[in-house]
């Protein structure tokens, strides 16, 4: 009886009831949009950020990253790699060495010009790596716009012989420097030796970060070794995972592997804080809309509901008179909302799916660009999942039921003669 009453009082008035519903309705399709746009673009940058540069899970000398040091190293790294490889979990992984040294270029590489002093010199940033490796995990010869990727050569292990190195793009302009050029590399080895030597330009990086490109080089993980004392060791292993989703699990097996070797492993989430900070941050963002948008539906829904109440107070009048409790007026009532609000759900859905397969698919082309943390993406696209519904739906049925709580009490208390006297 109670969802017959309801049935029949939402389509009696087949205009009002069109209206709430696709206000209703609108709320749903703008919230589940909404966050399959989140979802589909944070993952895009999140994907890109760890696959192209970072990895998903890194593996450090205890405090290293709280303070990073050419003495912090990871002793034996490849037996190291060879627990990585047990875990089917693990794509792959890049051992890498951080240090710093000054770049200088000479006249006669620049300009052709004779001459013992150097034209520009600049601070940068020397990373080691595993070529092969490297361009396994994250591809890295993409990034390469001019020249080629560093090969293994006799060089990597003679400090007499002429070295191969990779410039970040904006850091090149400052050496004014170009492929073929060569330059030296003065540092301090691990041992307190003078790290130099000679090196070629074979080739220029260009990350889509301007600030890394500015000052960041690269050679190979054996020519660093070999030359900042370092043999058999590394400063970092990036480690890219199978599975996205299960990257937090994947770090806590590995960390449990690794106890008593003085290593720790952390997530992009721990050495990538920044990064993950201003994702949250954007989330957070993210979420007050979606309430803005649940708070404009609830004002159409409440109004509706309170106009259905006032036009009704003759009804509510009768059925008090003989003798109807207030509690079924109230479930009559907040029932009739919930029914619009399941048949929004239906209808937002159906549209909802259409919107974000359109947009998974096909995204949506960003002019200007976006510029994030230095990264620049061009495209974003959707992505389909159960919170671009289940949220959106919990929404609505909430409400539903909040704002049809308060005329529903208003009409369970409807004085029976006084309603019955009005016109």
């Amino acid at each position: 009886m109670l969802l017959k009453l309801a049935w029949r009082n939402i389509f009696r008035q087949k205009r009002r009831t069109f209206l709430t519903l696709m206000t209703m309705a609108g709320g749903f399709v703008l919230s589940s949009l909404s966050i399959g746009w989140m979802n589909g673009s944070y993952s895009s940058i999140i994907l890109f950020f760890t696959n192209n540069r970072t990895g998903q899970i890194q593996v450090h000398h205890e405090g290293y990253l709280a303070d990073p040091s050419i003495y912090s190293t990871i002793d034996n790294y490849e037996q190291v790699g060879l627990l990585l490889d047990s875990f089917p979990d693990v794509r792959t992984w890049a051992p890498r060495i951080y240090t710093g040294a000054l770049l200088a270029i000479k006249p006669d590489a620049a300009a052709g010009q004779a001459s013992n002093a150097f034209s520009n010199s600049a601070a940068a940033s020397v990373i080691g790596i595993d070529p092969t490796r490297e361009q396994e995990a994250t591809g890295f010869s993409d990034q390469i716009t001019e020249g080629e990727m560093l090969t293994a050569s006799y060089a990597d292990t003679s400090l007499s012989s002429t070295g191969q190195i990779l410039l970040g793009k904006e850091l090149a302009i400052t050496l004014d420097a170009s492929v073929g050029d060569s330059l030296i590399l003065l540092s301090q080895a691990a041992n307190g030796a003078v790290a130099d030597k000679r090196y070629v330009v074979v080739g220029i990086v260009s990350t889509g970060n301007t600030q890394i490109d500015r000052r960041t080089s690269y050679i190979t993980l054996l020519d660093a070794q070999n030359l900042f004392a370092l043999e058999g060791e590394a400063h970092e292993i990036a480690i890219l995972s199978r599975n996205f989703n299960e990257v937090d699990n994947l770090n806590t097996a590995i960390s449990e592997r690794l106890i008593g070797r003085n290593l720790e492993t952390n997530s992009w989430k721990v050495f990538a804080k920044e990064f993950y900070n201003g994702m949250k941050a954007d989330e957070s963002s993210l979420e007050v809309m979606i309430f803005i948008i649940v708070l404009v539906a609830a004002m159409g829904v409440l109004n509706t509901v309170l106009m259905m109440v006032l036009e009704r107070r003759r009804e509510f009048g009768v059925m008090k008179a003989m003798g109807t409790r207030p509690g079924f007026i109230v479930r009559m009532i907040m029932l009739e909302a919930n029914i619009m609000g399941f048949i929004s759900i239906l209808l937002g859905s159906i549209i909802s799916t259409a919107g974000l397969l359109f947009l998974s698919k096909h995204g949506i082309v960003l002019d200007p660009p976006l510029d994030y943390g230095g990264t620049v993406f061009r495209e974003m696209v959707a992505s389909i999942s159960p919170d671009c519904y289940w949220i959106p739906a919990v929404c609505v049925i909430l409400t539903a039921s909040i704002v049809s709580w308060i005329p529903a009490l208003k009409a369970a208390h409807t004085k029976p003669a006084k309603a019955l006297r009005t016109v």
